[in-house]
């Protein structure tokens, strides 16, 4: 019976008890043939597993046995428990980057390990053992945090410590990564509000979650699908013409990618996993308190997602948050009926008094906000506009559609911060009509010349015109959208109209006349002089211990005419200026009757 339950364990994995069990047999002085006989394993096995218990900050060590008896006898309390479980976290992170856990660490490595110690003991003011400095040493996010930029890692750990009088080695490197994430809570109203802080540093985590993958071809398919790096969101037939690969294909590598994302244990990947879970409540069902999963998920796609579609997003979200392929489909249906019931409540409340008369006052105060440009010159007859991009917007699939009742028919939207402002501009008595994308304007950004279709044209009952722009205010002051607003500057000038940017309740002004503490103008001024470039990890590192805060880095790029560049977030001085530049005529439907410029 003996011998069967020995076979019957050859092979099988250790437990935590069977562990116990062989190191007090090490401790016991017992031969490696012993200690197999004893638990009824092969000798190779028993030194396999002996071996998980030896500290790896060195060279390979060829008898892990005689290793563990000597550490054992000189230091009773060593932590073997903490090195397996280590030696399991590092073999797990390595497989995901691709390198054997066997690979030697040389006196370089060693070097900038130590200083992430002397880091660590200077911050927190404690000093470690000899024992437990070995253990710390040995551990792989210690290598991962010496891998990063000295002034990033240290003002991480003054940011951490400063915070909670705590520094983990797991939230420290997630700072490093993705400054703020530790601090990112399942805080709904914070999303529900479209708080400018919580948006720029979820953003910014979705964007390191995907730069993580080691794989290239995941991290470009993933970036041109979800729209990073300052690009929208593109069609699989884009990106499947951009790769030279067929369109099915595309979709069997964002299959891939999203599946290798939703596995990954790199920092940024297990906190985005981690905060959409919360957020989202996709694993409790209901959810404990407030809007249902889908709803949950349907703002979460407007706020992470904007330039793509909430049918492509709201799945996607859905398996990273935890959902199997068939719960997260489910979810997207359900989140397309609740928009349309959204939608349908909003179309009641037009007949309602109450609802005219908040509309009223919320235009009274975007009005004032408006820069207008010369006298003023009236608006194109509403039979001579029409919508440029329809065409375009039906090739990706439009967001949504609203049925306005001012103009009697539908109206298309690309996020949820424009169908806010549609129903503000049906509903408001001082608009006569509205064109949503009614005009083509170039403009030049990156070196390359573009179109930019402005949102919203809207007449005013005393029959004066306003192009509107509409962007979360955490978004107007992104390079793209400031060469987008300089060129519609231009063509407003030429035509004595107004101009607003706008998320329908706070305009661009709300940035522009923003007060912002000198201190931080002068220190990221010095950190872009010096560098050139400043990632998000290293605006933070520049602003050090001074307050800062998304609308505050919005004012003083606008200011200082810095350019801001998105997901991931890069902060570059001013370009040089060649002048000012008048944009090319704009393409527009039926507009000979226009005042020349």
């Amino acid at each position: 019976m003996q011998d069967q339950a020995a076979g019957a364990r050859r092979g099988c994995a250790w437990s935590e008890e069977e562990d116990a069990q062989l190191v007090e047999g090490v401790r016991e002085g017992l031969a490696l043939s012993e200690l197999a006989e004893r638990h009824g394993r092969t000798t190779g096995g028993v030194h396999a597993r002996l071996d998980r218990f030896v500290l790896q900050s060195g060279s390979a060590v060829d008898d892990p046995l005689d290793w563990l008896r000597s550490r054992l006898a000189a230091d009773p309390g060593y932590a073997w428990r903490e090195v397996g479980a280590e030696r399991r976290l590092r073999e797990r992170h390595e497989r995901h980057r691709g390198h054997a856990s066997t690979q030697p660490r040389g006196a370089a490595a060693a070097s900038l390990t130590a200083e992430v110690l002397a880091d660590w003991e200077h911050v927190t003011g404690h000093v470690l053992r000899p024992e437990r400095r070995e253990v710390f040493l040995a551990r792989e996010v210690v290598h991962d945090l010496a891998a990063k930029a000295v002034a990033v890692r240290r003002t991480a750990a003054r940011r951490l410590w400063h915070d909670s009088q705590v520094l983990l080695l797991d939230h420290w490197l997630l700072e490093c990564v993705c400054p703020g994430a530790v601090r990112l809570t399942a805080d709904w109203p914070l999303i529900a509000e479209r708080d400018a802080d919580t948006v720029l540093v979820l953003r910014e985590l979705v964007a390191a979650a995907v730069g993580e993958m080691p794989a290239e071809r995941d991290r470009e398919v993933l970036s041109r699908r979800m729209g990073l790096d300052d690009q929208s969101a593109q069609t699989l037939e884009k990106v499947a013409e951009t790769l030279g690969v067929s369109p099915e294909r595309v979709r069997q590598l964002q299959t891939r990618a999203i599946r290798r994302l939703a596995k990954s244990d790199a920092p940024a990947s297990r906190k985005l996993r981690q905060v959409l879970a919360e957020l989202s409540c996709v694993q409790r069902i209901p959810p404990e308190a407030g809007p249902s999963a889908a709803e949950r998920l349907l703002d979460l796609s407007d706020v992470l997602l904007p330039s793509v579609t909430p049918r492509q997003a709201i799945p996607l979200l859905a398996r990273l948050a935890g959902a199997d392929k068939v719960r997260a489909d489910n979810l997207a249906a359900e989140a397309s009926t609740i928009r349309i019931l959204r939608h349908e409540s909003a179309r009641r409340e037009a007949t309602q008094e109450r609802r005219i008369e908040r509309a009223s006052r919320r235009w009274e105060a975007l009005a004032s906000e408006i820069t207008w440009f010369g006298k003023p010159e009236p608006a194109p007859h509403r039979t001579e506009l029409g919508t440029l991009r329809e065409q375009e917007k039906t090739d990706r699939g439009c967001f949504g559609v609203w049925h306005c009742p001012k103009l009697g028919r539908d109206v298309s939207y690309e996020s949820e911060t424009e169908l806010r402002v549609i129903q503000l501009l049906s509903f408001a008595p001082q608009i006569a009509y509205y064109q949503e994308q009614p005009l083509a304007i170039s403009y030049e950004f990156a070196g390359q010349q573009r179109t930019y279709y402005p949102d919203l044209l809207a007449a005013t009952v005393d029959g004066r015109c306003v192009l509107i722009e509409v962007k979360p205010v955490y978004e107007m002051a992104m390079a793209i959208n400031v060469a987008k607003y300089r060129a519609a500057e231009e063509f407003c000038r030429a035509r004595g109209w107004g101009l607003v940017a706008t998320d329908g309740y706070r305009t661009r002004r709300l940035l522009e006349h923003r007060t912002v503490d000198p201190r931080l103008e002068t220190a990221l001024a010095a950190a872009l002089d010096a560098q050139g470039e400043l990632t998000w990890p290293q605006v933070i590192t520049a602003a050090d211990s001074l307050p800062l805060d998304t609308l505050g880095l919005g004012s003083l790029i606008l200011k200082r005419g810095w350019a801001w560049h998105s997901r991931p977030y890069r902060l570059r001085p001013a370009p040089p200026s060649n002048g000012p530049r008048t944009p090319s005529d704009p393409v527009m439907p039926a507009l000979d009757r226009l005042p020349a410029e």
